[in-house]
């Protein structure tokens, strides 16, 4: 632990590849929302982009508020990760509701799709997918990027623990800080002193050779 600061080194959230996919999920809701759903009076479309934006936020919120606090972090950050969750449950309703295949293991196109959603953290790469794939391609895309995403901020959090575990929370830092400071005083003192020891029996010596040469 840095014993100069009390506040906590926290990740840059753009960096994260969770928060990547969790913007990838916001701007996948709303084209899908916009292609599927209807225009007017569908809860769904509210329901969906708000769980899709609410887990992208808490991602950021977390780790902005992480600097002094690792609880809220956590919190917040599992609060997105339920969010998610929820954003996941809609989707595969929206495949069962219109007699649509969700996707296993079994699925011809299951590893190609989970290896596309792996490896690409931008949107640029879905946007014209987006605007192509049909019903069942699109949800199951997205439910990819849910288990992905879960999967990354489960990692996250395991990191977070960790990390507390190692170097505690805020009053931890503080005591820690304070302790090093008394440290550092303490130990400037003690030169001071033995400094001013040495002195003084460099001028007793002085003053007894020349009481001598007198």
């Amino acid at each position: 632990m840095d014993q100069k600061t009390i506040f906590k080194r926290v990740a840059n959230y753009k960096e994260l590849h969770a928060y990547q996919k969790a913007e990838i999920l916001v701007l996948l809701t709303d084209v899908f929302c916009k292609r599927f759903l209807p225009l007017y009076g569908d809860r769904r479309v509210d329901q969906m982009n708000m769980a899709a934006r609410c887990g992208k936020q808490n991602i950021v919120e977390g780790c902005e508020d992480g600097q002094t606090s690792t609880e809220m972090e956590v919190k917040l950050v599992n609060v997105g990760r339920s969010s998610f969750q929820e954003l996941r449950e809609d989707y595969e309703d929206y495949l069962k509701r219109n007699g649509l295949q969700i996707w296993d293991k079994n699925h011809p196109r299951f590893d190609k799709m989970i290896l596309f959603c792996r490896n690409n953290n931008h949107w640029d790469a879905y946007k014209s997918l987006s605007e192509t794939l049909s019903a069942e391609e699109f949800c199951n895309m997205a439910l990819t990027l849910c288990h992905i995403t879960d999967k990354m901020i489960c990692g996250y959090l395991n990191h977070l623990e960790k990390t507390f575990k190692e170097e505690g929370g805020i009053k931890e830092r503080m005591h820690a800080v304070r302790t090093g400071y008394r440290q550092e005083q303490d130990a400037r003192l003690k030169a001071l002193e033995a400094e001013n020891a040495a002195l003084k029996r460099r001028i007793a010596e002085l003053e007894r050779a020349l009481k001598n040469k007198g």
